[in-house]
C-alpha cells in the first residue's frame, strides 16, 4: 500500500497546477482571480505549503508587479478616466483592474508551482515517465530548471566578490552598475556551462541512454484519493472553461 508519505503523487500535483495555471491563464475577472488565488492558497495549506516561502517569493518579484500593473494602467484606457494629460489616459478605472487581474494572475501561477516543492527531483523524473513522456526529456527538463537556481547562484557569488573588494554597488550610478552586471554575465554563464558539462559526462560515463527504456527503484502508483483529486481538478477546469466559452464567466 501507498505511503502517506507520498501522497498526493507527482502526477496529482501536476494536474492540480496544471488545472490552476490554465484556468490563472483564460479568467480575466479580478474576483474569479480572487476567488482562483483563495483556493490555491488552500491546497497550500492543505499540503503543508508554508506560506512564508510565497511571500518572500512574491517579495522578490515586487519590482516586477509595479512594471506590469503600471503597463497595464498605461495601455488600457477603458472606463472611466483617472488621470490624464493632454487628451491621454494615463490612468483608468478599466486600467487598474487589467493591473489587478495581471498581479493576480502571476501570483496565482508562483503559488500554484510551489506546490512541486512537495516533490523532489527524482520524483519528478519518474512522475513526469509514468506520463507517458520519454525519459530523456524528462531529465533534460529537470536538469534546466536545476540549473537556474545554480545560475543564480553563480551570480551571487560574483557579487559577493565584487563587493568583498571594496565596491559598493549601492552607491555607484546606474551605467556603471549595468557595466558591472555586463562583466559578470560571461563569467557566470562559464561556470555554469562547465558544471552542466560535469555533470553531462557523469551521466553518460553511467551509461544515460543505454537502452530505450529504464528501470527504476520506485514505481508508485496512483490511489484513489488520487485519482479524486484528479477528476475534481481536471473536471473543475473543464467546467469553468466551458462557462467561459458560453460567456458567463469572463
Amino acid at each position: 500500500m501507498k505511503d502517506r508519505q507520498d501522497f498526493p503523487d507527482v502526477r496529482t500535483l501536476l494536474a492540480v497546477v496544471l488545472a490552476i495555471t490554465s484556468l490563472a491563464i483564460a479568467i480575466n475577472d479580478s474576483r474569479w482571480l480572487l476567488l482562483l488565488l483563495a483556493i490555491t492558497l488552500a491546497c497550500l495549506l492543505a499540503a503543508g505549503v508554508s506560506l512564508k516561502l510565497l511571500l518572500r517569493r512574491l517579495r522578490r518579484y515586487r519590482w516586477l508587479f509595479f512594471i506590469i500593473a503600471l503597463a497595464q494602467s498605461l495601455t488600457n484606457g477603458s472606463g472611466r478616466a483617472l488621470l490624464a494629460w493632454r487628451g491621454y489616459v494615463l490612468l483608468s478605472s478599466g486600467g487598474l483592474l487589467g493591473a489587478a487581474a495581471a498581479l493576480l494572475r502571476i501570483a496565482i501561477i508562483l503559488a500554484a508551482v510551489g506546490l512541486l516543492s512537495l516533490k523532489d527531483y527524482q520524483q519528478m523524473v519518474v512522475g513526469l515517465t509514468q506520463m507517458g513522456v520519454p525519459y530523456e526529456f524528462a531529465f533534460m527538463v529537470l536538469l534546466a530548471v536545476r540549473f537556474i537556481p545554480v545560475l543564480m547562484e553563480e551570480f551571487r557569488d560574483s557579487l559577493a566578490a565584487i563587493e568583498l573588494r571594496g565596491v559598493d554597488l549601492k552607491a555607484i550610478p546606474l551605467k556603471d552598475k549595468l557595466r558591472v552586471y555586463s562583466y559578470l554575465l560571461m563569467p557566470t554563464t562559464a561556470g555554469a556551462l562547465i558544471r552542466s558539462r560535469r555533470i553531462a559526462v557523469a551521466m553518460e560515463a553511467r551509461a544515460f541512454r543505454a537502452y530505450p527504456r529504464r528501470t527504476w527503484l520506485e514505481w508508485p502508483r496512483l490511489i484513489p484519493w488520487d485519482w479524486l483529486i484528479i477528476v475534481l481538478a481536471l473536471g473543475g477546469t473543464a467546467g469553468v472553461l466551458y462557462l467561459k466559452i458560453r460567456g458567463v464567466i469572463a
